[in-house]
């Protein structure tokens, strides 16, 4: 029987991960439970930058500057497997006028709340919350719950 082409990549991940030596964080359950929770629990759903493991670059590419837009969490649910770290900004720009320079929406104090009763591992780094799928012996020593 030949493998349908969902296992041929879950494998080449698992591959991957055995050959970078990276350590799972995240499994399934923990991704469905933070995403249920988002849509259910907070003002917004918040932008992130995802990194998958068999990806040379995350998307989208820039990702410096607080954004306009909210994030996709649905789309974390069928690749939850793949995902190597996803960096997450808890804000949120709002237009206030075309002259005029737009407010800043802030989740910052619920998304860590929520972070800490799902015991979702996460790393902040300035002002964004990095959520590791998979991490290095490095970054999982960093990890807080």
């Amino acid at each position: 029987m030949r493998d349908n082409p969902q296992q041929l990549h879950k494998q080449k991940v698992i591959a991957e991960v055995e050959q970078r030596s990276l350590t799972s964080v995240m499994n399934n359950t923990k991704w469905n439970s933070l995403t249920e929770a988002i849509y259910c629990e907070l003002a917004f759903a918040p932008a992130f930058q995802s990194k998958y493991i068999l990806e040379v670059e995350p998307y989208p590419l820039a990702f410096e500057q607080d954004v306009f837009y909210l994030g996709d969490w649905e789309s974390l649910s069928t690749a939850w497997y793949n995902v190597e770290w996803i960096r997450v900004k808890p804000r949120l720009l709002e237009h206030t006028g075309k002259y005029t320079a737009p407010n800043t929406l802030t989740i910052e104090a619920e998304w860590v709340n929520l972070l800490q009763r799902l015991r979702i591992p996460y790393v902040k780094k300035e002002q964004d919350y990095w959520i590791y799928g998979y991490a290095t012996a490095t970054e999982y020593e960093q990890l807080e719950y």
